[in-house]
């Protein structure tokens, strides 16, 4: 980054709202700020889920810059860093399992008797119709999948509902008996309620193909510092409290261990990650940067 191009490219934006090149771009900051807590807020508090009870993890060229002042707005403790932030996209793709998902429709009216032999009880649900039906569109299926991913391993998957609804939840299961009870205690989870007399139908088979992809190790070399880089510099940064004097660690230099205490700045080779005051951790065995904040 050429700090004169970026405070001219910043002063575009300053001088028509009459602020210093400053003003301006802690203003920016605290912008993106506020989208990114809103959207961790739709995926988390608009879940019934709260984030004190989480870690957050920042990952980006960028991530580790607003991680510890987006926790402080969400009321996490716990920043982790991983050694591939900046990267780390794609390295999960790198090394994540290869996977395809073959999906058949499959309407199967549900039968108003249950297919035991026994009569069903008055709140029992009626099993589903045809299995033989149902088996045979799974190996079916199964064989279009390992056609196209040779080796893998196969999981069976279905989208069910209740009659007359418009939407399915998608439950694993083998047979027709187990999907529905995966349903049932899917619904009862995501919705609060079972209906056990109600008809359920299957809309679509599914059979998920799985080949395992490469398993890196990713323990932290402990030999990676030495006496020189181990000790970090500083410079002055801006935070919104005003400047702070800020040590400024090399992470390729960092071993496990490796202390840091805020305000920092640690410089990763594909990201940066601002440590802000209040904020201390240390690098962990595999190399994640655990950042906890003071009580």
């Amino acid at each position: 980054l050429h700090r004169d191009l970026a405070e001219r490219a910043i002063a575009r934006v300053a001088e028509p709202l009459g602020l210093d090149v400053r003003e301006a771009a802690l203003g920016i900051v605290r912008v993106a700020d506020t989208e990114m807590v809103r959207a961790l807020r739709v995926i988390s508090v608009e879940r019934g889920l709260d984030p004190r009870d989480f870690a957050l993890v920042a990952f980006g060229g960028a991530g580790g810059l607003h991680a510890c002042a987006l926790a402080e707005e969400l009321g996490c403790r716990t920043v982790l860093v991983p050694r591939a932030a900046g990267v780390l996209s794609a390295l999960g793709l790198a090394i994540s399992d290869v996977r395809h998902d073959h999906v058949r429709p499959f309407l199967e009216p549900q039968a108003a008797e249950s297919a035991s032999t026994a009569a069903p009880s008055a709140t029992a649900a009626p099993r589903l119709t045809a299995p033989e039906r149902l088996e045979e569109a799974f190996r079916a299926l199964a064989a279009t999948a390992l056609a196209a991913l040779p080796g893998a391993s196969l999981s069976r998957h279905a989208d069910l509902r209740y009659a007359g609804q418009s939407f399915e939840l998608t439950v694993a299961g083998e047979t027709a008996a187990e999907l529905e009870d995966a349903f049932h205690a899917a619904h009862e989870r995501r919705y609060g309620h079972r209906i056990a007399d109600e008809p359920v139908q299957i809309v679509n088979v599914r059979v998920v193909a799985t080949r395992s992809g490469a398993s890196p190790d990713l323990l932290e070399p402990v030999a990676r510092r030495d006496e020189d880089g181990a000790a970090p510099g500083h410079r002055r940064v801006v935070l919104a409290g005003g400047a702070a004097e800020a040590a400024v660690h090399d992470r390729s230099r960092m071993a496990p261990g490796s202390p840091v205490v805020g305000p920092a700045v640690v410089e990763l080779p594909e990201a940066t990650c601002l440590v802000r005051p209040g904020w201390s951790g240390a690098v962990d065995a595999v190399g994640t940067l655990v950042l906890e904040r003071e009580a």
